[in-house]
Order: structure tokens, then sequence, then C-alpha cells
């Protein structure tokens, strides 16, 4: 298992099963400034999968809601989660919703597993990009 990279944001989009996230630091724990990191395929989808427990808070609280995207701003502190929905049929316009604490707080615990995922592959993407412009 790599070891997962803390996270500054990161965008689970659902609509077209893609990921973008910004560390916090790379792996040698300096403030983390280059281009965030996505993930499609398959890693994506296992984040996606991960994902279920923060849908199932958001569902247990407006059954049959749709989510499009879930956004989560990690630091500075509190934690703030955004959530876009999908148009519903009587109005064709996505709507997002903010969360503060104490609610971000609950989808991020809901959502921890995704969370470590998405800190794991971002760690994998720095390390190819480091080995990539390695001298050989």
């Amino acid at each position: 298992m790599t070891p997962a990279l803390p996270l500054l944001s990161y965008k689970i989009s659902l609509d077209d099963a893609r990921v973008r996230a910004s560390p916090r630091q790379d792996a040698d724990g300096a403030p983390f400034d280059g281009p965030g990191v996505d993930l499609r395929g398959a890693e994506a989808a296992a984040v996606i999968e991960a994902a279920a427990p923060l849908l199932a808070w958001l569902d247990a609280r407006e059954p049959g809601v749709s989510v499009r995207s879930v956004s989560v701003r990690t630091a500075p502190a509190p934690a703030r989660v955004l959530v876009s929905l999908a148009p519903g049929a009587a109005d064709r316009r996505p709507r997002a919703v903010r969360f503060d604490a104490p609610w971000a707080d609950e989808l991020r615990d809901a959502g921890r597993e995704a969370e470590r995922l998405i800190g794991e592959a971002c760690a994998r993407v720095l390390a190819r990009r480091a080995a990539a412009r390695a001298p050989t």
C-alpha cells in the first residue's frame, strides 16, 4: 500500500467518472506547488465506489438525490464540502449545496476511504512525475 498524501482539496465527478486532487504536500513533506492530479479509469472508479458512504449520507437526508460531483476543501480548517446536484425534472438547472461544519465533517468522515484512496493515488502519480523528470 502506498502511503497517502494529505490533501488540500479534491473533486469527485460522478458524471464523467473522474477525480481531480491537489495534495497539501509532496512525498518529501514540502508544500505542493505542481499541477493537480487527475484520476480516470480504474483509479477513479475505485474512489467513486469508496465514496458510497458519503453518497448514502446525502441520500439519507434527501432521498433520491442525484449527485453530479462532490468537492472537498480540507484546509484551511474548517473543512468545506460542495455538492453539485443533477437537475431535477421540474427545474433543469443544476444546484449546488455547500456544507460547513459540523455537516462537512460528517461528510468527510463518511468519505474517509475515498479520501485515503485519492491520497495514495496522488503519491503514485507524483512519484511517476518525479521519475520522468529525473536525469538518466
